[in-house]
């Protein structure tokens, strides 16, 4: 699984596979949108969710126009892990990044 983590021009960050990418267009699929989420007890330490992307679709492959996405890149361990966990994939050895939450 080639997992990458997209932030759009709309300012959203979505984890997926990539299944291709080109010159115009990127082929994802089972595309999930990284949030925070204000944590009540110390509101300056958020915790990270994931929410579906497209929420009204049962569609798991998607095709997104270069223009939209300002940069494609390595999402760390933690998030590659609970990925795989609810996609069904390799889960990664842990790495040393201490995440908020």
């Amino acid at each position: 699984m080639n997992i990458k983590l997209l932030r759009l021009l709309t300012g959203e960050e979505i984890l997926a596979e990539i299944l291709s990418s080109g010159d115009e267009v990127c082929r994802i699929k089972n595309p999930i949108r990284v949030i925070v989420v204000p944590n009540k007890v110390d509101p300056k330490t958020p915790s990270i969710g994931f929410s579906p992307w497209i929420e009204f679709s049962d569609d798991k492959e998607f095709t997104i126009d270069k223009s939209h996405i300002v940069v494609i890149m390595n999402p760390i361990t933690e998030f590659v892990n609970q990925y795989n966990s609810m996609f069904g994939g390799l889960v990664l050895p842990k790495s040393n990044l201490i995440l908020p939450g």
